[in-house]
């Protein structure tokens, strides 16, 4: 697990980046970096929620599985990524973040946390 810290810290170290946790499915953490004293265990339990909910929509719509997604806020972005069918990736950013950049970041990263896991 001291790469998946790893991976995430350095997420955390992009700029506009505040908040990178891993989750489980059911809500818990499975570890996480911030850049301040953000309540991981509440953003866990309810990303993973969100997650469930907007893939429903998904295989409603027949669009298969969900790969991302980002909820922008008027302070900030959410952004959700899955990690194979077990895990999720959940970065907070700011609201000036780069979000070309934290995409490309994220799904770089990806790969490497679902081996980490």
């Amino acid at each position: 697990m001291e790469e998946l810290h790893k991976i995430l810290q350095g997420l955390v170290e992009v700029s506009g980046i505040d908040v990178a946790v891993c989750v489980g499915r059911d809500g818990f953490v499975i570890d996480a970096a911030s850049t301040g004293t953000a309540d991981t265990e509440a953003i866990g339990a309810m990303v993973s929620t969100g997650m469930g909910s907007a893939e429903s929509v998904g295989r409603e719509l027949g669009l298969e599985e969900m790969d991302q997604a980002m909820m922008e806020y008027k302070n900030g972005i959410v952004m959700m990524t899955a990690l194979g069918s077990d895990a999720l990736l959940v970065v907070v950013a700011s609201k000036d973040a780069n979000l070309g950049g934290i995409r490309l970041q994220v799904r770089r990263s990806a790969p490497k946390l679902v081996e980490a896991l």
